[in-house]
C-alpha cells in the first residue's frame, strides 16, 4: 500500500498548481479523488487513472504554454520547463501503481 504515495503526491502537486494559477474551483477534483481513495472498489482505480492522465496533459500544455511565454518575452525559459513536464511525467507514470497486484486485492472489482 505504499505504492499509493506516487498517486497521491501527484494528485497533491496538481493541487498545488491549480491553487498557484488561481483555479480555486477546480480544487475540489483532487480532494474529491483523495476522498474516493479510502472506498475499497475497482473503478475508484480506474478514475483515478483517468485522472492522472489528464492531470499529467495538463502539466505537459502548462510547461508549452510558459515556453511561449517566456521566449517571447525573452526570459530563459529551461528550469521552469523542465520542472513541469517532469511533474507531468511522475503524474502519469504514477497511474501504473493501480496495476500493482496488492493494490488490485485492496480495491475488489465487486464490493
Amino acid at each position: 500500500m505504499w505504492r499509493l504515495i506516487f498517486p497521491i503526491l501527484g494528485a497533491i502537486l496538481f493541487a498545488a498548481h491549480l491553487y498557484f494559477w488561481g483555479s480555486y474551483f477546480w480544487l475540489a477534483v483532487p480532494v474529491i479523488l483523495l476522498i474516493l481513495l479510502i472506498i475499497p472498489f475497482r473503478p475508484v482505480c480506474w478514475l483515478w487513472q483517468l485522472s492522472l492522465i489528464g492531470f499529467g496533459i495538463e502539466w505537459f500544455i502548462s510547461a508549452y504554454n510558459l515556453y511561449l511565454r517566456r521566449i517571447t518575452s525573452g526570459m530563459p525559459f529551461a528550469l521552469g520547463v523542465s520542472i513541469l513536464i517532469a511533474c507531468g511525467l511522475l503524474t502519469i507514470l504514477s497511474s501504473v501503481v493501480f496495476y500493482n497486484g496488492r493494490i488490485k486485492e485492496h480495491y475488489p472489482l465487486h464490493v
